[in-house]
């Protein structure tokens, strides 16, 4: 017996509904006043499914006045939706939008697709880049002078295109099967009661990628932008939602300085005093570094912080960071992690055990090719995890995964606990691990039902 999240079925269909037949136009908000009764029924989140609803359900825009629900189809009215006017206090007014078909945030203001050309600054080019910051002459020093100085300003242009925020209070809901943004980063800063659903998120691309000489043994390229980021951000709720690179992954880029250039950064990071975080029936794909709870073993403020759910989610030919975690407390239960031989990025682990973190996982699948050789799970500086009835697809019905063994293998001097040193304080009911994969595969993502 599965418990449903807020009939989210229903809530789909009758979101569609409500949008379709409003007859306004685009970007306006909706004509009759029973729109905002019905979107507090569809916003709404049943305090038990996890660490969102541990202080009362997650509810977003459910309580927005009929003038502050809408309805958007370019990036200029999502982000004049989204900010509620422009101050502080209107971005976080109780509000619903609804996204319908494709939204391009990496735009002008005529909804012209901007490219790298359109961001770089006069004085910046790879080639000078590569010319003035090779490795086998600047060494391992942090790129400075003027070349990095220009990417800088370049990266700065199109991070204030394509970084769009999310303020308190919000519900941000794909209409439909065929709701998506892509090349931006949806960032919620600092906000509260927020509500994703239904919305596929594809290829948040960095043009201009900070080249880190000491980023491991020989330098590696970071890129700035997440699909979603949360920093700061308290009692959120992902629902039905789908993350990947799109048509650019990263394996068609170029190398530079002896190493792959990486255009793209996480899907989903929770980062930064996040709290209070549900994540459910979600499809995350096709993508090298997946989701961070936690974004560094330094940030020692993050105790007690980052409270983070996640079930029936599907990792699919994510490479890694299914999560990785730092500190948080992090329950993991009926997720769905596959590899596919011949991907775009390679299977390296699933859920990343880091600096005093501590996870439950429950129930977890994972159908991995040549199992023998991979490790679900990963240490980094880790002590604690509590894992239970995690198994291979191939084996559902044989014995669990030792989580236990596998992170012990990888460290003779780690000292791993099977206690997490926590219980989990909401209500919630697991499927049965012989009726994941089949569950999850057919239900996560956007425009599919549970």
């Amino acid at each position: 017996m599965r418990i449903d999240v807020c009939g989210a079925t229903a809530c789909l269909l009758i979101a569609t509904l409500i949008v379709a037949g409003c007859g306004t136009a685009p970007g306006r908000p909706t004509a009759p006043a029973a729109t905002s009764t019905s979107a507090s029924r569809l916003t709404s989140m049943s305090p038990d499914q996890g660490w969102a609803g541990l202080d009362g359900p997650v509810t977003g825009g459910a309580e927005a006045r009929a003038e502050h629900i809408y309805r958007v189809r370019n990036r200029a009215e999502l982000v004049a939706a989204l900010s509620g006017g422009g101050s502080r206090h209107s971005r976080d007014t109780p509000k619903v939008v609804y996204v319908e078909g494709s939204i391009d945030l990496s735009v002008d203001a005529q909804n012209r697709p901007l490219t790298e050309v359109d961001y770089r600054d006069a004085e910046f080019s790879w080639d000078a880049y590569a010319k003035a910051y090779d490795p086998s002459i600047w060494g391992k020093t942090a790129p400075s002078g003027t070349q990095e100085a220009a990417r800088r300003r370049s990266a700065e242009r199109q991070a204030a295109v394509v970084v769009i925020p999310v303020g308190s209070n919000t519900s941000l809901i794909g209409v439909g099967r065929d709701a998506l943004i892509k090349h931006g980063n949806l960032m919620v800063r600092d906000a509260h009661n927020v509500i994703i659903r239904n919305i596929t998120f594809e290829d948040a691309y960095d043009y201009f990628p900070a080249w880190d000489p000491k980023d491991n043994a020989n330098g590696e390229w970071n890129a700035e932008y997440d699909n979603v980021t949360l920093v700061n951000a308290r009692r959120v709720w992902i629902d039905r939602c789908t993350f990947s690179d799109g048509a650019r992954p990263d394996r068609i880029n170029r190398s530079l300085f002896g190493r792959p250039m990486q255009f793209h950064d996480g899907l989903l990071d929770i980062i930064r005093g996040s709290d209070l975080v549900t994540v459910s029936y979600n499809h995350f794909k096709n993508h090298d570094k997946g989701l961070l709870i936690g974004n560094s073993d330094s940030r020692a403020d993050d105790e007690g912080k980052l409270r983070v759910t996640m079930h029936h989610n599907w990792f699919e030919d994510v490479k890694e960071r299914s999560p990785r975690v730092r500190y948080g407390r992090v329950h993991l239960y009926n997720n769905l992690y596959s590899a596919s031989p011949g991907a775009d990025y390679p299977y390296g682990y699933s859920i990343g055990v880091g600096f005093k973190s501590r996870i439950i996982a429950e129930d977890n699948v994972f159908a991995l090719p040549q199992r023998a050789n991979l490790t679900p799970f990963k240490l980094w500086r880790g002590e604690r995890i509590g894992a239970s009835g995690n198994r291979w697809a191939d084996a559902i019905t044989g014995p669990d995964v030792d989580a236990v063994a596998l992170l012990r293998r990888q460290s003779a001097s780690a000292s791993i606990s099977a206690e997490p040193g926590w219980v989990v304080p909401y209500g919630y009911a697991r499927d049965a691990v012989v009726d994941v994969a089949a569950k999850v595969s057919a239900g996560a993502g956007a425009g599919r039902q549970p």
